[in-house]
């Protein structure tokens, strides 16, 4: 088997507003989607009383993926202004034929002082 991947572009994550961080086509040759990953990143600025927490849902016009939403890793600020970083990837079989299109939607817990920002892939074979 020969595993792709597919990454998004860094989106704002909207905090508590649910906000797409984009659209992904499905290769033509794939069969299936083997992992979904996202993260969410903070940095200069975060303080110590927030923290990173959300879920992302995956949304498609081709596949029926109702209800399909995953949780963010929780990321605790121990100092003011630390990065956080937690990407996660979660194994799935979704079969799919290719050229389908999969759009992703982040909804942070909690509103954030910085202007947070997020990005998810896809790995297929």
């Amino acid at each position: 088997m020969s595993f792709k991947s597919q990454a998004s572009a860094v989106v704002a994550s909207g905090d508590t507003t649910k906000t797409s961080l984009g659209t992904l086509t499905i290769p033509k040759l794939c069969k299936r989607i083997t992992g979904i990953w996202a993260y969410a990143v903070g940095g200069a600025g975060l303080t110590t009383l927030e923290n990173v927490s959300g879920i992302v849902e995956l949304e498609s016009p081709d596949i029926n993926l109702a209800p399909l939403q995953l949780p963010l890793d929780v990321v605790t600020i121990v100092t003011s202004g630390s990065a956080a970083f937690s990407p996660r990837v979660w194994n799935v079989n979704i079969p799919v034929s290719g050229g389908e299109e999969i759009t992703a939607y982040v909804t942070i817990d909690m509103a954030l002082t910085i202007a947070s920002t997020c990005r998810w892939g896809l790995i297929y074979d």
